[in-house]
C-alpha cells in the first residue's frame, strides 16, 4: 500500500524515471530562464542610467549584454517556451491524478513567459538598432522582464507542491495554500543563482576585445569586470543565507544526508566564487569569468539534486525499502505529519508568522483537549491583530492527532488516552442531519450566515421539546440575522438533531 501522498498509479521503478526527466529538463530549462531575466534586468537597469548620466560604456555594456544573453529570437522562443508543456506533463504524472490544478493553472505561467519573450524580442531589436531608446520600447523591455519574472514565480509555486503532496487536498479546498515557504525560498534561490551566473557570463564574454581590434578599449575592459564581479559577489553572498532558509522550509519527510550534503555543496561553490573574485580583482591577463560560470552552473545541478532527493523522500522514502510500514502510528506521531503538512504554513511556536505564536496560544487552553479540538474544526476570530484561521477541511482523527501533538509539544506531557463513550443513536444520526442540513448557515462558535449555537442553544434550558418546534417551524427572533427558512426536515430528523445539538453544547465538544 502506497503512503499517503505518494503516487497511486507509478511504480517504485517508473517514478524515479519520471523525476530524473523532471530534474534533467529543469537542469537545462532554468539556467537559462535565470540568464534571460538576469540578463535583461541588468541591460535594462545600465540602459536606464546610461541615459541619465549620459555614460557611454552603461550603453555600450547594456546592447552587448542583451544580444549575448539572447543570442538570437528564434533561440529565446524555443529554449523560453518548448520546454515548459514537458514540465507540465511530468509534474502531473509524477502527482499521477492527484494534482488539484486546472490546466488554467499551467496555462497562466507560460501565458507570461510567452508575452515575456515577445517583448523582449522587440526590445533587443531596438537596442541592436541603436542605444538610444524610445521611451515605449524600454517600457516594452521593462515589462517582458516582469513578465518572465512572474511565469517563473507561479512555475516555482507549482513545482512547491511535489516537496509536499500531503497539502494537494487542502490546496483544492483553498487555493491560496499554494503559497509556501519552500516555494518562495526557492525562487529567491534561483534568482540570486541567475544573477551570479549573468556575471560570470560578463565576465566571460564581454571583456573581449571587439571584431577588428587588437586589445579592448581599457577603461571599458575594467568597466565590465566590475559590473560582472557586482553581479557575481552579491548573488554569491546571498546564496548561503536562502539555502539555509530552503533547509528550514524543508518538511521533515524530505530532509535526509543527500539533502544536506547537496546544500554544503552549494555553500563550498559560493565561498569558492568569493575567493575566485577576490584572488583576482586587478590582474588583468586572469580570465576567472570561466570559472564564476561554471561554480555557478554547478550551484544550480547541486540545487537541483537537492530537489530530487527531497521529492524522492517525501514520495518514495517514508518507507525504507523492503521494511513493511508500521501498524499504526501514535496520535502525537499523527499529529505531528498533520501539522508539518498543514499548519505549518501560518504558524511556529515560537514566532509569528501569518498567525500567532502556537507556544502563546495552546497554553491558553490548559490542556483542554476537547476545547482545543473544538477551536481547529470551527475557528473563531480572536484577536483583531491576525487574520481569521480558515476552516481547513481536516478529518475528525486529524482534528484529534494535531491537536494532541500542540498540547504535548507545549505543555511537555501527552494528552491522557481517556475512552470516548460511544454516542447514543440518536445523536450520531443527528449530527449527520446537521452536517447536511445545518452547516451551510451555522457554527458552533462563531457567526456564518446565523448565530453562533453556543449562544443560541443554551436559551432553551435543555428544553428539547421546545427546540424541536423551532426548528420545526422557525421564527425570527433576532433583527441582526435573516429569518431561518424552514427545512423540511422528518420528524425523526428534527428530534436527531435537536439532541446532537444539546449534547453538542452541553458537552462542549
Amino acid at each position: 500500500m502506497s503512503p499517503p501522498g505518494s503516487p497511486l498509479d507509478l511504480s517504485p521503478e517508473t517514478f524515479p524515471l519520471f523525476l530524473y526527466c523532471l530534474m534533467a529538463t529543469l537542469l537545462v530549462y532554468l539556467p537559462f530562464l535565470g540568464i534571460v531575466i538576469g540578463g535583461s534586468t541588468a541591460s535594462l537597469v545600465l540602459n536606464f542610467f546610461g541615459r541619465e548620466n549620459r555614460e557611454e560604456r552603461s550603453l555600450r555594456l547594456s546592447k552587448e549584454l542583451i544580444e549575448t544573453i539572447t543570442v538570437n529570437e528564434k533561440l529565446l522562443f524555443v529554449a523560453g517556451l518548448l520546454p515548459f508543456p514537458l514540465i507540465a506533463y511530468l509534474c502531473e504524472r509524477i502527482l499521477s491524478g492527484q494534482s488539484p490544478f486546472p490546466w488554467l493553472s499551467w496555462a497562466l505561467p507560460f501565458g507570461a513567459l510567452l508575452s515575456g519573450c515577445v517583448l523582449l524580442s522587440l526590445y533587443r531589436s531596438a537596442l541592436r538598432q541603436k542605444a538610444d531608446l524610445s521611451v515605449l520600447r524600454f517600457r516594452a523591455g521593462t515589462a517582458g522582464d516582469l513578465a518572465i519574472v512572474v511565469g517563473s514565480f507561479l512555475l516555482f509555486l507549482l513545482l512547491g507542491t511535489l516537496f509536499n503532496p500531503d497539502k494537494l487536498p487542502l490546496i483544492r479546498s483553498n487555493p491560496v495554500f499554494i503559497l509556501s515557504w519552500k516555494s518562495l525560498t526557492g525562487f529567491f534561490l534561483f534568482l540570486a543563482l541567475s544573477f551570479g551566473l549573468t556575471g560570470g557570463i560578463v565576465l566571460l564574454s564581454l571583456v573581449r576585445p571587439p571584431t577588428g581590434k587588437a586589445e579592448p578599449d581599457p577603461d571599458y575592459r575594467k568597466y565590465v569586470r566590475s559590473v560582472g564581479s557586482a553581479l557575481a559577489l552579491a548573488s554569491a553572498l546571498a546564496v548561503p543565507a536562502l539555502v539555509v532558509l530552503a533547509l528550514i522550509s524543508l518538511p521533515d519527510t524530505g530532509l535526509s544526508a543527500e539533502v544536506f550534503a547537496a546544500a554544503a555543496i552549494v555553500l563550498l561553490l559560493a565561498l569558492s566564487v568569493f575567493l575566485v573574485c577576490y584572488l583576482f580583482p586587478e590582474d588583468q591577463t586572469a580570465r576567472p569569468g570561466a570559472r564564476v560560470s561554471i561554480l555557478f552552473a554547478l550551484m544550480f545541478v547541486a540545487v537541483l539534486a537537492g530537489d530530487r532527493a527531497v521529492v524522492g523522500n517525501v514520495f518514495l522514502g517514508r518507507v525504507a525499502p523492503g521494511k513493511p510500514p508500521a501498524a499504526a502510528e501514535t496520535a502525537v506521531e499523527k499529529g505531528r505529519t498533520v501539522f508539518q503538512t498543514v499548519c505549518r504554513a501560518c504558524h511556529l511556536f515560537e514566532s509569528r508568522i501569518v498567525g500567532p505564536p502556537l507556544n502563546e496560544v495552546v497554553s491558553k487552553y490548559q490542556g483542554n483537549l476537547e476545547k482545543l479540538k473544538s477551536y481547529i474544526k470551527d475557528p473563531a476570530r480572536v484577536n483583531p491583530d491576525y487574520p481569521l484561521m480558515p476552516q481547513l477541511g481536516l478529518k475528525d482523527e486529524e482534528i484529534d492527532a494535531v491537536a494532541r501533538y500542540l498540547l504535548t509539544k507545549v505543555t511537555g506531557r501527552t494528552p491522557r488516552e481517556e475512552p470516548v463513550a460511544a454516542a447514543p443513536p440518536g445523536v450520531e444520526k443527528g449530527k449527520a442531519v446537521f452536517d447536511t442540513a445545518c452547516t451551510a448557515c451555522h457554527r458552533f462558535e462563531s457567526r456564518v450566515v446565523g448565530p453562533p449555537l453556543n449562544l443560541v442553544v443554551p436559551k432553551y434550558r435543555g428544553d428539547v421539546e421546545e427546540l424541536k418546534s423551532f426548528i420545526r417551524n422557525p421564527v425570527k427572533v433576532d433583527p441582526g440575522y435573516p429569518s431561518m427558512p424552514k427545512l423540511g426536515l422528518r420528524e425523526e430528523e428534527i428530534d436527531a438533531v435537536a439532541h446532537y445539538l444539546m449534547a453538542k453544547v452541553k458537552g462542549g465538544g
